[in-house]
């Protein structure tokens, strides 16, 4: 969450913690229950991955 809900340093770490602790349970109920995760986001380049080596000798003339 980027922006809080409320005004004040005291309500906006309270904020935090409840975010952070329903973030928790939501992932101990997703591993009890073997629910899988969802993948993390990664950038252009790293989603490329590299790719398969071609072996020479197995290439056909």
């Amino acid at each position: 969450m980027r922006r809080s809900r409320y005004r004040g340093l005291t309500k906006t770490s309270l904020q935090h913690q409840f975010t952070g602790a329903a973030i928790n349970l939501v992932r101990i109920h997703a591993h009890l229950t073997g629910t899988p995760r969802a993948r993390t986001r990664t950038s252009h380049f790293a989603a490329l991955g590299p790719t398969e080596p071609k072996l020479s000798g197995a290439e056909k003339s």
